[in-house]
């Protein structure tokens, strides 16, 4: 969940981390209902998950981390030529950003929303023309330090199946293919195209 020293790509600097979670619809993980999804609508979470861990910004990307105790693991990378608008979209008790590029949408809950969104126009505006180009070259060869996607954790599936319906616990669980392994090569894909 920490960002180490070998998760940097060469001359990237942290800049600051924050507890956090990334919002994901269940559905396009194949995931089963959660446990207490007929409450979640109160959030304004019917449908979704909050996955629990770390987002990280560097001088050039906003990487997340889960930690282990999720039901879908793993990290991710949003490069910051790539991010068309980071916004608060805060509704009542949720404190919420979503970040947007030109092909995806990522909502995340975290606290501290204005300090967070001033570094990431900050570290977004302190990239010229040169750098892009430079970012690009670094992360062409440096491709599995931006992040695997996240990935079904089948223990913690299984057991939440197990809460829903006890009689199906047995059940093979069927896993849709990974929306956030694609959004990191989709993000490749946008930071290698010409604006």
């Amino acid at each position: 969940m920490e960002f180490e020293q070998n998760d940097l790509l060469p001359g990237e600097k942290l800049i600051l981390s924050k507890a956090a979670n990334v919002v994901i619809t269940i559905d396009e993980y194949g995931l089963s209902k959660f446990a207490f999804d007929k409450l979640m609508w109160t959030v304004g979470m019917k449908g979704k998950e909050a996955i629990g861990g770390k987002l990280h910004l560097t001088n050039y990307r906003l990487t997340f981390i889960s930690h282990a105790a999720n039901r879908l693991t793993g990290k991710f990378s949003i490069f910051l030529p790539t991010i068309q608008n980071v916004e608060d979209t805060s509704f009542l008790i949720k404190k919420q950003i979503t970040v947007l590029s030109r092909t995806q949408k990522f909502d995340f809950i975290v606290w501290g929303i204005p300090e967070l969104i001033a570094a990431i126009q900050t570290q977004s505006k302190n990239l010229n023309q040169q750098d892009k180009v430079s970012l690009r070259n670094i992360a062409a060869s440096n491709y599995q330090k931006c992040g695997e996607g996240l990935k079904v954790f089948t223990a913690l599936e299984a057991a939440n199946v197990g809460i829903l319906t006890a009689e199906k616990i047995m059940k093979v669980v069927e896993i849709a293919q990974n929306p956030i392994e694609i959004s990191s090569v989709l993000n490749l894909l946008e930071l290698f195209s010409d604006d």
